[in-house]
């Protein structure tokens, strides 16, 4: 059985409030001084910071004391008004709906949709427990409607569970026009780097599309140059990218590409950033849900970030790309889809086992 709390924004105060406390989970509320209003969810292990109201990002997550988030500029959420690049420093949002990626010059989207900042309706807390345990978790649910356009609803959940490292992300929608929904989603998760990891992954390297997207009036021409030069070195080895910190590595401004991911008998594809300790930062997500592994890495003075998959249903090049490519998507009236992914931390003995199973599927 699930409880569910109604949560307004009348609720939210400067000074944290513990509002829900269930054995050793906790959600607080909380407004940032820049007058974002979140939500945070903790454990015996660490937390998760969740906006409600903007775009549901998960801003921050710490375990075992370890900051997993991207390195940024931005050590508080801004209320962002036209798109996630205003405040971007999050550990992950969500992306979509009508539209996804860079958008070209001919595109009309903002970058990535309108997902990553919508203002939600909505806002609950969740409890219960499952096969996992006892969790605690953010949900709530956005409502986009366009005169004979569109009419969808769009629900995430976050949650967390006792004693554990591990996010359990799933993302929901409906739509409720009497037309097809035509609809592009990539879950946009931002673990921060750590210099001699191993990348491990259910992927094979050959599948990887690299894509060569240095501006020709990039401010730094010696960076522009090292990172094309180690782009066109990836043309020929894909696997160059798999250890984290390698003197011929370049990443600025960003690298991205993707990789056809395979699963195991329960649908799930693994990947990895095991540090040299041992422990480790995954991903779990499903291929027949999301086809799309995109990797997007980025390692300049401001943002050093890796992002090892984001689950997608499409590349990140944008509307038009994607619709001259066919790797748009729909959805009838009354249909609804769900995508499900996992993330956290492993300590060195489940990290261990993640990589046997990764190596027992021929990676």
């Amino acid at each position: 059985m699930e409880n569910k709390i109604i949560i307004k924004e009348s609720y939210f105060t400067e000074k944290e409030t513990d509002l829900v406390i269930n054995g050793k989970l906790k959600a607080s509320l909380f407004i940032y001084e820049t007058g974002v209003k979140a939500i945070k969810i903790s454990n015996d292990r660490g937390y998760i910071i969740v906006l409600p109201y903007m775009g549901q990002m998960i801003w921050r997550a710490n375990f075992d004391g370890r900051e997993l988030t991207m390195k940024t500029p931005f050590d508080k959420p801004i209320q962002a008004k036209y798109s996630f690049e205003e405040t971007y420093g999050c550990f992950l949002m969500h992306c979509g709906l009508t539209a996804m990626g860079n958008p070209t010059s001919e595109d009309t989207h903002t970058p990535h949709g309108e997902l990553p900042i919508c203002k939600y309706d909505e806002v609950y807390i969740i409890s219960g427990e499952d096969e996992n345990g006892k969790y605690l978790g953010v949900t709530g649910k956005f409502i986009n409607k366009l005169c004979y356009g569109l009419n969808y609803e769009f629900t995430p959940v976050s949650k967390i569970y006792e004693g554990k490292t591990k996010i359990d992300i799933s993302a929901s929608f409906i739509n409720n026009k009497d037309v097809p929904l035509e609809y592009y989603y990539l879950c946009h998760i931002n673990h921060r780097p750590v210099n001699g990891a191993k990348l491990s992954y259910t992927a094979d390297r050959k599948t990887f599309k690299v894509n060569h997207e240095v501006p020709e009036n990039y401010f730094n021409k010696e960076a522009a140059d090292k990172t094309n030069a180690y782009l066109n070195m990836l043309d020929k080895d894909q696997s160059l990218m798999d250890d984290m910190g390698a003197e011929y590595q370049a990443y600025a401004p960003e690298i991205v590409f993707y990789g056809v991911y395979n699963a195991d008998e329960n649908g799930n594809a693994y990947t990895m950033q095991i540090d040299p300790e041992g422990t480790a930062v995954y991903v779990i997500h499903k291929p027949e849900e999301l086809p799309f592994g995109v990797r997007w890495i980025s390692r300049t003075e401001d943002e050093d970030t890796l992002g090892m998959v984001l689950p997608a249903t499409s590349e990140h090049l944008g509307r038009l790309y994607c619709q001259r490519n066919n790797q748009q998507r729909y959805l009838n009236k009354g249909e609804r889809i769900t995508y499900h992914m996992e993330t956290g931390l492993l300590d060195k003995e489940e990290a261990e086992k993640m990589q046997e199973k990764i190596k027992k599927m021929g990676f």
